[in-house]
This record gives structure tokens, sequence and C-alpha cells, in this order.
């Protein structure tokens, strides 16, 4: 065997404990396996609604809230459950903290400053108050104006109306009159032609008579003169 600068007894050894400590562990988690199960399964993550409940129901039972008692109730890593008691433990203490006074200056500073602040704001106030009030008068006396103009308006469309409705009332009383005398007219005309037709009967009837009579006539004027002949 050639020995260089990498390959000596010592670094050959070396790797062979390094490679005896590798397989040795794999092997040491492969019994752990087989005897208790998967050594790799990870504990379900504690949450801090978890924590809270066990620290408040050792509260009340009068036992002192530690990590460890935390622990063994939740589980979970010593840091992560101590972060939620200590969470636990400052809401605690707001609530169990003593309402402080609020000292006198303090009391004078935030009258003052509440004053300064009431005063600034009824300034204000009072300024948008004016301003509402001038628009507002603004806009009402111009409102009362084109009301003005719109009665005007009004009343002249109502004359005008009520004219019209005079001039139809009267144009219906003409139309009414008129139609009573073509009504009237159209009896008279209907009696005359009734008369017209009845004289042109009569004079049919005579006509009818005169030549009968000519007829007549005639006759007996031939036979006049025929009987003179004779005689």
């Amino acid at each position: 065997m050639k020995w260089g600068v990498n390959h000596t007894p010592y670094s050959c050894s070396r790797i062979n404990l390094q490679q005896f400590i590798y397989y040795s562990s794999i092997a040491t988690t492969i019994y752990y396996y087989i005897q208790s199960g998967d050594p790799m399964e990870r504990k379900a993550k504690v949450t801090q609604d978890a924590v809270t409940d066990a620290c408040d129901e050792l509260m009340e039972s009068g036992k002192n809230v530690t990590v460890n008692a935390i622990i063994a109730m939740t589980g979970g890593s010593f840091s992560t459950v101590g972060a939620m008691v200590k969470n636990w433990k400052a809401e605690q203490a707001l609530k169990t903290a003593p309402a402080i006074e609020m000292p006198e200056t303090v009391k004078t500073a935030m009258h003052k400053a509440v004053t300064v602040i009431w005063d600034a704001a009824s300034s204000l106030a009072s300024d948008e108050i004016d301003r509402i009030r001038k628009e507002a008068g603004e806009g009402i006396d111009k409102a009362k104006i084109e009301l003005s103009e719109y009665v005007g308006e009004i009343t002249r469309l109502e004359k005008e109306l009520e004219q019209s409705q005079d001039i139809t009332a009267e144009t219906g009383k003409r139309l009414s009159t008129a139609m009573t005398q073509i009504s009237e007219l159209t009896t008279q005309k209907t009696a005359l032609e009734t008369r017209l037709s009845d004289r042109d009967n009569e004079l049919d009837r005579m006509r009818a008579d005169y030549k009968k009579l000519q007829t007549e006539l005639i006759t007996i004027a031939k036979t006049k003169a025929k009987q003179n002949k004779v005689g």
C-alpha cells in the first residue's frame, strides 16, 4: 500500500471511525423506531388559546402558573409555551392593574385644552352658521322672486283660460243656434219639397185631363163636321 499525504494509517482509522458512528446512529434509530414507533412524528402544535385556558385553570384552582406545569397540560416546547405564558401574565397584569388617579396638573391642562378646543370649535361653528344663514336667506329671496314670477304667469294663464272658456261657450251657443236653424230650414225644405211634389202630381193629372178633354173636343168637332156635311 502506498501512503500519500491524504492516505496515512491515522486518516484511514479516522474514516473507519466516522463510518462506524454513522452506521451505529442509523441502527439505533431503526431499533428505536421498531420499539416505540416513529420517533420523527411531531406532536400537535400548541396554541395560545390552549395555553390561556390551562393558565386560567391553574389560577382558578389556586396553583402556581409555571411554564413546566403548562407544558405538562398542553405539551409544546419550553420557549414556545414560555412566550405564551408571558402573554397571559401580561394580560392578567392589565386586568388587575390599579387605577391611577390623574394628577391635578394634568386635569387642569386637559381642562384648558378642552376649553381652547371648544372655543375654537364654537367660533368655527358660529362662522359656519352665519354662512349657512346668509346662503339660506339668499336662496329664500331668490325662491320668493321665482315664486312671484310663477304666480304672475299662473294668473295670466288662468285669465287666458277663462277667456278661452268664454269664447268656447259663446261659440257653443252660436253653434247650437245654427244647428237649430239648420234643423228648421231642413224641415221647411222637406215640407216645400212635399208640396212641390204634390203640385207636380196635380199638374200631371191636369195635363192628362187636358189631353183627354182635347181629344174629346176634337172628336166632337169631327162629328159635328160630318153631320153638317150630311145635312
